[in-house]
């Protein structure tokens, strides 16, 4: 440890107009479901507003080499609404492991990045490992390996992520879709938003800009048919159904990730995923039956045009598991 370095203990806080802004962390874990919450709270806190640091993109390349961060053991994309947050929190539930749930400065990075064509690969590469590196150093004596669960969307970035963590095992966690697009009729992301995909690269047909629901069809299709292109393209992936979880977390995934999962783990896997993964002060409660029996004829018409056909071929690459 370099103890006259500026950064040390510190993290990236967001990006914003090409700057990295910093604060301090110290020893703390993330442990909310999203790093988002993490950071928030640290935000706020009287010392990162009145001491923040802001540093260029460079600093990220030169700190990897000398800071490189906990080792990637494995990635998690997934469709949104299908267990992902369930599995990033059974993940953190190791003691030897941190995870990072959709960190906020990994979203701006992959903008900054379609928006900058001419950014060559290897240097985009480099600055993502740095990013990732900065998030992910080691804050106590027995952090050994780090986990990154995407945005549901950044599977349209999988080809540069893939290039970034060449050998890194992955996994794409979905559900039936029509329970996805339940959901999403009732809580809207961002990505149901027409047009908020636009920055990352995905531009929807114009009769649907006026048509939020169907759009949110639209891109969970476009989510299905990606990772089903990349399961064919890509060694070191797996496909995870929701209907598999919690018990993947402690097989499969196990397995794929090298866990190597001790009595106590399990223990303490089996305590994270009783809880709602969004919600951990209530218990979690399955959903499936409900979903499909709220699904009208209108959404059971927008699964069938957009979405049971890339559904149908995951679950036929799933194979065995199905």
């Amino acid at each position: 440890m370099i103890t006259d370095d500026p950064l040390n203990a510190w993290i990236p806080l967001y990006l914003q107009r090409g700057y990295i802004h910093w604060g301090y962390m110290g020893q703390e874990r993330f442990t909310d479901p999203f790093c988002q919450d993490t950071l928030q709270t640290l935000a706020r806190r009287p010392f990162n507003q009145l001491f923040r640091q802001r540093t260029g993109l460079e600093v990220l390349v030169q700190r990897a080499n000398s800071h490189p961060g906990l080792p990637l053991r494995g990635i998690v994309f997934h469709l949104s609404r299908c267990g992902s947050t369930l599995t990033a929190q059974a993940l953190t539930a190791l003691p030897d492991s941190v995870v990072l749930s959709e960190p906020p400065a990994l979203d701006t990075l992959l903008q900054w990045l379609v928006a900058s064509p001419d950014y060559g690969l290897e240097a985009g590469c480099a600055v993502l490992r740095g990013l990732v590196a900065a998030l992910g150093q080691p804050r106590r004596a027995h952090d050994q390996r780090l986990f990154i669960k995407t945005d549901c969307w950044h599977i349209c970035h999988i080809d540069r992520i893939l290039d970034a963590f060449p050998g890194v095992p992955w996994l794409f966690l979905y559900r039936n879709p029509l329970e996805v697009l339940v959901s999403q009729s009732r809580i809207p992301a961002l990505y149901m938003i027409p047009g908020f995909l636009a920055k990352h690269g995905w531009c929807p047909p114009e009769a649907l800009l006026a048509r939020p629901l169907e759009h949110g069809a639209w891109v969970l299709a476009h989510i299905l048919e990606t990772a089903a292109r990349a399961i064919r393209q890509y060694p070191g992936g797996m496909l995870v159904n929701y209907t598999e979880l919690p018990d993947a977390i402690g097989s499969r995934i196990n397995a794929h990730f090298k866990l190597n999962v001790t009595a106590a783990d399990s223990g303490a896997i089996d305590i994270a995923t009783a809880r709602d993964a969004k919600n951990p002060q209530r218990v979690f409660q399955p959903d499936t039956a409900e979903k499909q029996a709220s699904a009208d004829a209108a959404l059971q018409a927008m699964a069938a045009r957009w979405l049971d056909a890339p559904y149908a071929e995951l679950e036929r690459l799933r194979g065995p598991f199905c």
